[in-house]
């Protein structure tokens, strides 16, 4: 089995194969369609055959490297980093065939067999923790268990050590790989291996395994499914002393046949949760585990469970920050909250482009080019860092899209990446209290702070292409479309100084709502047919107001 490992926007992905061929590229025929603009439709092919595993480029524009190494056809080894374009890939094999659970017959409940429950070590050590800790005066005597103690003491010396290892914050596959080498130090294991459950079927996939003897780990280990289960949902350790004359494993059972004598088994747990599977086991020894080999094996599964859950946790708030950083240079806080709030494969998918109605807003202002010329450098900075941030504060608002400054102008988008079903009454809405903003700053720089400005805003709504456009190397949430460049152009055409001009789309869908003046038809540069422009004053029943219209001058 092989698996290709990659990231998905801010979701890891995998695609699992073991046979045949798997192509990937942007087209959806691909079986790993990839949605960047440097991957051509068809861009490579990886092939499975009798000579192992290959790949090959399909002769695509950006072309393919396998480990920094520009390549038309190359074998591919475990481990293996492939970029096609700027987007990176990595190859592993998998270790399904490793290990096999085996289907066996219920366990009985002879002797033979030790079957510890995770209780009992959690109460050996919270007992021994308080006898070594309890004053020794005014304490009725009380007989004491030295051999207890020595074995739990053991226990603790080894947690001791390796607590630090473990709990360090590192990704999730180096925390697996150091638990075994861990066990392996301290537990006297031929082989052994870690499985963990994987969503969404919660199955059990091996994740490490280990050979203490190099050169033997060609052959796949086979255990016994129902030891697994049992280990699983009754959170019990199992040792078993020698497993080919347990009279629980009869003559017809997997254990038996394979040829384990002595084993081990325990869940990797945190106080009621289990998360997977260690085991460990010798097939030349008998009784080569003691009761204080189990007990340190289900200690040690504990902790490791532990860093587990911290790694994913750890990978999953880096995820969420990264998501969060991206989301925040054009979405409010609030906005930025409900995306990350939702569904994964639903935030993943808000950078992949797609067709969407929403609601486009330009504001610009006026004659700043020949202003700007009289100002110096650090005046404009000053000023148009003052505009733009309580601009963006009433687009922010209404929960709009920032999607970008152009110089002095502002584009805003309402209706993506979140559907909004009043995204042009929010637009409306957002350019009439920018103009009220726009009057509170020119107030707070009369007095010769600075000149007084006036903008003008357009408004079109529309279908647009929405999503993350832009090169190999970076891209913006940004639209696209004729909704897009007819909003442009109602802004900078027709759109007179304090004015908010609308298209016909924006004005059917608002028309119950504000108060709006028809201009009539204008012709707008690239459309070849004339369109209705409206004018809005006001939200019906409010009168506007007489700074609005004049942008404050």
């Amino acid at each position: 089995m092989y698996r290709l490992l990659y990231q998905d926007s801010d979701a890891p992905q995998s695609y699992t194969f073991n046979a045949g061929e798997v192509t990937i590229g942007r087209s959806p025929e691909c079986q790993i369609v990839l949605k960047d603009f440097g991957i051509s439709r068809t861009h490579a092919r990886i092939t499975v055959d009798e000579d192992g595993v290959r790949i090959a480029d399909l002769k695509s524009k950006n072309g393919t490297q396998v480990n920094g190494v520009p390549v038309v056809e190359a074998p591919l080894k475990d481990g293996d980093k492939i970029l096609l374009g700027k987007f990176q890939l990595t190859f592993t094999k998998t270790l399904e065939g490793k290990v096999v659970l085996d289907e066996d017959k219920p366990l009985s409940e002879e002797a033979g067999t030790i079957i510890r429950s995770v209780g009992e070590l959690s109460k050996l050590l919270t007992d021994s923790g308080a006898a070594a800790l309890a004053p020794d005066a005014k304490r009725s005597p009380a007989p004491v268990d030295l051999q207890e103690i020595e074995k739990s003491n053991r226990i603790l010396k080894v947690l001791t050590k390796v607590a630090e290892t473990l709990i360090a914050v590192r990704p999730v596959e180096e925390v697996l790989a150091q638990v075994v080498e861990i066990v392996f130090d301290h537990i006297p294991a031929d082989r052994g291996f870690l499985m963990l459950q994987e969503e969404p079927d919660n199955k059990l996939v091996p994740m490490i395994v280990k050979h203490r003897k190099e050169g033997s780990g060609e052959g796949k280990i086979t255990v016994s499914k129902t030891i697994a289960d049992r280990v699983m949902k009754d959170r019990v350790s199992i040792l078993t002393s020698d497993a080919m004359v347990d009279p629980r494993f009869g003559a017809g059972d997997s254990i038996r046949f394979h040829g384990i004598r002595s084993a081990m088994c325990a869940p990797l747990w945190n106080k009621d949760q289990v998360i997977g599977i260690i085991h460990v086991d010798s097939p030349m020894l008998t009784n080569c585990f003691t009761l204080n080999d189990l007990d340190l094996l289900t200690a040690l599964a504990n902790y490791a469970a532990v860093a587990v859950e911290r790694a994913r946790l750890n990978a999953k708030i880096l995820a969420e920050e990264k998501k969060r950083e991206r989301l925040g240079r054009f979405l409010s806080p609030e906005v930025t909250n409900r995306i990350l709030a939702t569904d994964e494969s639903q935030g993943a998918a808000l950078g992949v482009p797609e067709v969407k109605e929403v609601s486009i807003l330009f504001a610009d202002i006026v004659g700043f080019t020949s202003m700007s010329e009289n100002m110096s450098p650090a005046s404009v900075a000053l000023l148009l860092n003052d505009y733009l941030s309580r601009m963006t504060d009433v687009i922010f608002k209404y929960e709009g899209t920032l999607d970008k400054y152009i110089g002095d102008a502002i584009m805003a988008v309402y209706g993506a990446p979140l559907d909004m079903t009043d995204h042009a009454a929010r637009a409306i809405r957002s350019a009439l209290e920018m103009q009220e903003r726009l009057i509170d700053f020119n107030n707070d720089r009369k007095d010769g702070q600075g000149p007084q400005l006036q903008i003008r805003i357009g408004i079109n709504t529309g279908k647009a292409v929405a999503g993350e456009i832009g090169s190999i190397r970076k891209k913006e949430y940004t639209v696209l479309g004729d909704t897009v460049n007819t909003a442009s152009r109602l802004e900078s055409s027709v759109a007179k100084p304090g004015m908010i001009v609308i298209g016909e789309n924006t004005y059917e869908a608002v028309k119950d709502l504000f108060d709006c003046r028809p201009m009539g038809k204008a012709t707008l540069k690239g459309k070849a047919k004339e369109v209705s422009v409206f004018e809005v004053l006001a939200v019906k029943g409010v009168a506007a107001s007489s700074g609005a219209a004049t942008g404050g001058a």
